[in-house]
Parts: C-alpha cells; structure tokens; sequence
C-alpha cells in the first residue's frame, strides 16, 4: 500500500491531490477561458464604482442628500458580501455555469430598476439587487480556476486575474463621467446595462461547465455546515485567506482616501488625481503580473511573505514622511504604489494558498474568502479619513495596519503548510495528500519536493 493511500485512509479530511482528475474532468484552463475569466473579474469593480462621477448629481435629481445617494455604493457592497455566502455553496451545488449566469441575469435585471428609480430607496434597493447578481462573478471565477488548474498553473492564474481587477476601477469612473456627460446619470446605468447583457452573452458562450456532477455538493444544511466547519478549522485555510481580506483592506484604505488626499494634502487638482490614481492601478496591476513567474519560481507561500514585508515596509516610510508634514508628490508616490503593488501580489499568492485547501468545496472557499474581503474592506475604507481631509497619517498608518496584521495571518497559516508538504514528501518521492487537497497543488507549484500533477500549461 502506498503512502498516500495510507494516509488518505488514516485522515478522513484527506481528497485526492486532483479532484478534478479523479472525477474525470477534461476541462483545461485554455488561453480563451483565462481571458474570460479576467473579463468577469472587471465587473464588480465597474459595477460598484461607475455612478461616482454623478452622486451630486443623482442626490440633486432625486432631492436627497449626498450621503443619502452614497449609501448606494454601501448597499451594492452589502449584497456582494451576502451574495457570495449563497453564491458559493449554489456553485458547489448546481455547477458553476447555472450560478454565474442566474447571477448575470439579476444583475441585468437589477440595473433596468437601479435605472428607472424614481427615489433613492428604490435606487438603493436595486443596487443591493446588483451586488447580489454580481457577487456569483466573484465566486466562480476563483472557483473555475481551482477546478482546472493546479500548481504552476494556478499562481500564474490568480496572478493575472488579480492584475486585470485593477482595470475595473481605472476604467469605470472615466466611463461613468463620459456617460453623464452624454445623457445624464441615467444613461450611466444604462450604459451597465448594456454591459452586464454583454457578459451575459460572453458567460454564456465562453464559459464551460467545470464542476462535474460526481463533485457536486447537496444543497442542505448539513453538509453546508461541514464544508464551512472543515474551512474554518483548516488554520492554513483561515490564515491565508485572512491576509487577503488584510491586504485587500489595505487597499481599500488607500482607494477611499486617495481623492482628498490627492486634492486637498499633496495638493493636486482633478485631474492630477486621476493621474495619481492611474499609476495606482498600473502598480496592481503590474504587482500581480510579475508576481506569476516568482511564484512559479520560489513558490506562492515564500512568495507572499516577501510581498507582505514589502508592503509593510514601504507603507511605514510612507507613514514617516506624512507625519513630518505634507508629503510632496514625488515623496508620496514611490512607497505607495511599491506598497499597493506588493499588495497586489499578496493577493494573489494567499488566494492561491487558500484556495488550494478548498478544493473539496471550492465554491465554499470562494465565498467565504469573498465575504472576508468585502468584510475587512468596508470596515477598513473609512479609517483614512478619520482625522479630515487635511492629512495623510491614518491612511498610512490604517494601511500598515492592515500590511502588518496580513503578516501575522499567513504566519499562522504556515505551521499548516509544512505540515502539508511534510505529508507531501513520501518515501521515494512519494507524494501523499494533504488537507484539502493542498498538497497536490503546492506540490505542482514548486513548494513540495515531487509534483502530484504535471502543471498544464494554456
């Protein structure tokens, strides 16, 4: 008897270091499919942010306040969060195609009522509605990625898919402000419309089943309940997702102060912060990017204890400089978008870490990684601002909180990932089976001694 059959026998958590190859799946992460999955990825950012430019506007038209309109952005947040709760068992449930295009459909639906809102209830309201439909995105691109690829494959995945996010926010609000422009803030939501229809098609076209019905999940309570119990009691699994929703709530830090920080402490006007802002998505971008070939290279978990220090270390020069005076712009730019790259690669490797340890219910995974995200982020936004407008010291010093508590996190993460690759190295170069199947995939990454499945490469 081998080591790996022995050892799946003695722990009953134990799943074959490919699942997907065990249920017979022949679905591959093919170039095409990658570059759809990014596309998705672009649309909660779109969604979320591309009525900006015209709140004053929407709160003058619908004769309410400022305020009142912004918590449409919060209600859109509020459905993300518990839409990907529900999203990811239903993935796990239903298959991943069935989700993603009812998700599509009521975000579609969501944005005819978000469009035609005669108050700002009935907008709020629908904006929940969008945030609902838009949340299955999120769950099943991560999921997709977790059914098809392994190892090499899946860091150089994640990596880009976390790149292309950062497209979504530098594109919307350009788009919102030309769309008000030509008819309105109505046309804003019209013009999303058309868009989300546009994803509608591509999804359902582009987009291949990759959950076979042998990995399906039941949809009840009880084994909803174990697949989430199995998660949180994976410490390997709740501290690297943890250091994604930390470094994500850093960025959501620095995102929701940039514009007065920009404007009112370095001293910009519009559209120097729309240059400032640009080189901050041309960072995360560029982070996640080049982030592939390392991880690949020097393994995810290495990878992302290097990023997190980086990030940490660049966000506390930027704390000294903002608590000396007004950093100059020249001063302010380099460690924060060094930070928010390293960030972004910070992202990327935990999402890959994590997601490797939720491969027996990785719509599960996805969610409650998504929910932790869109947790920290609204909860981590509003810290930049708590001193006013006139200084940069929280956002720094909020986002080095959240760098250092990242830290921390993928070091709780890390006893378990040895532990993992322990089990992984078997007499003769064996290859066992770990926790949830991440074994397997860190094996074809680079962070055990043998491959359990040869990396396919797009």
């Amino acid at each position: 008897m081998s080591r790996s059959t022995a050892s799946a026998r003695r722990r009953p958590d134990a799943t074959p270091a490919d699942p997907a190859a065990q249920a017979g799946s022949a679905r591959r992460l093919t170039r095409g499919l990658l570059a759809t999955l990014g596309l998705l990825m672009t649309l909660n950012p779109v969604a979320a942010s591309i009525y900006l430019p015209a709140l004053g506007i929407i709160a003058a038209d619908l004769d309410v306040p400022v305020a009142v309109v912004q918590l449409a952005l919060t209600g859109y947040y509020v459905g993300i969060a518990v839409g990907v709760l529900v999203g990811g068992p239903l993935a796990d449930a239903l298959g991943r195609r069935a989700v993603l295009l009812s998700g599509l459909a009521l975000l579609a639906a969501a944005t005819v009522v978000v469009t035609l809102a005669p108050s700002a209830e009935i907008l709020i309201g629908g904006r929940v509605l969008q945030g609902l439909g838009a949340s299955t995105a999120v769950v099943v691109v991560r999921a997709v990625v977790s059914d098809v690829a392994r190892g090499s494959e899946a860091v150089r995945a994640f990596s880009l898919l976390m790149g292309v996010l950062a497209a979504g926010p530098l594109l919307a609000p350009v788009l919102g402000a030309a769309l008000q422009q030509l008819g309105g803030w109505r046309a804003i939501f019209t013009g999303l419309l058309v868009v989300s229809v546009i994803y509608l098609v591509i999804a359902a076209f582009a987009v291949p089943e990759t959950l076979p019905r042998a990995r399906r999940t039941p949809l009840r309570v009880r084994p909803l309940a174990r697949n989430y119990g199995r998660l949180f009691a994976d410490a390997g699994y709740v501290g690297n997702a943890a250091a994604v929703a930390l470094a994500f709530g850093a960025l959501s830090v620095h995102v929701s102060a940039s514009s007065f920080v920009a404007q009112e402490v370095l001293g910009t006007d519009e559209w120097g912060f729309v240059g400032i802002y640009a080189c901050y998505a041309v960072a995360v971008m560029s982070g996640s990017w080049l982030n592939a070939p390392l991880a690949v290279r020097f393994g995810p978990r290495r990878m992302l204890l290097i990023v997190q220090t980086i990030a940490l270390m660049s966000t506390l020069v930027l704390v000294v400089f903002a608590s000396v005076g007004p950093p100059s712009v020249a001063a302010y730019l380099p460690p924060m978008l060094i930070g928010c790259a390293a960030a972004s690669a910070a992202l990327a490797n935990g999402t890959t870490l994590a997601m490797a340890r939720a491969t027996f219910a990785a719509g599960a995974g996805a969610a409650l990684m998504g929910f932790l995200q869109f947790a920290v982020g609204a909860g981590a936004s509003p810290l930049g601002g708590v001193a006013g407008p006139s200084t940069a010291v929280p956002m720094a010093v909020a986002m080095a909180g959240c760098y250092a508590a990242s830290l921390v996190a993928a070091l709780i993460a890390l006893p378990a990932g040895r532990r993992a690759e322990a089990a992984a190295a078997g007499p003769a170069g064996e290859v066992g089976t770990g926790p949830a199947g991440e074994v397997g995939t860190l094996a074809a990454a680079g962070e055990a001694a043998t491959p359990a499945v040869p990396p396919r490469v797009p």
